[in-house]
């Protein structure tokens, strides 16, 4: 199994808590997790479209995002931060490393600029967490 993500979709699973756009989009999400929680060297391959999140989002018209640009914004930001690429391939352990070792509050507060679910805090409240581990 192969996942794929796009770069701003490693933060959203950290912050993940069974909430969603739709009860599809929410069982998806959860059955991801899940896996990444019991295997974190599961492969995850960076992309720059529709990834396996997406795919269950009711957002998604003939595979593409309804707020694509909004999307892509996100998406560049992140990849930036965490040096994340489409193309490249991370492990889950790797891509929480890079989310420990590289995404500051500061670049999270840059990074998720714009986005409606960076005002509930769960994302910032995971990332706090994350960071607080000890390595």
């Amino acid at each position: 199994m192969i996942l794929s993500f796009r770069p701003h979709h490693f933060l959203c699973t950290i912050g993940f808590q069974g909430m969603g756009y739709s009860p599809r989009f929410v069982d998806n999400y959860n059955q991801i997790v899940e896996a990444l929680q019991k295997h974190e060297d599961l492969p995850i391959h960076v992309v720059s479209a529709q990834d396996s999140i997406c795919h269950a989002c009711p957002q998604q018209r003939l595979g593409k995002c309804k707020v694509e640009e909004k999307v892509k914004n996100l998406d560049t930001r992140h990849g930036q931060i965490l040096s994340l690429k489409p193309g490249d391939m991370v492990s889950w352990r790797e891509a929480k490393k890079r989310l420990k070792d590289h995404m500051t509050l500061e670049a999270f507060h840059q990074a998720c600029a714009g986005c409606e679910w960076k005002g509930l805090g769960v994302c910032e409240t995971a990332l706090k967490k994350l960071r607080a581990l000890r390595s």
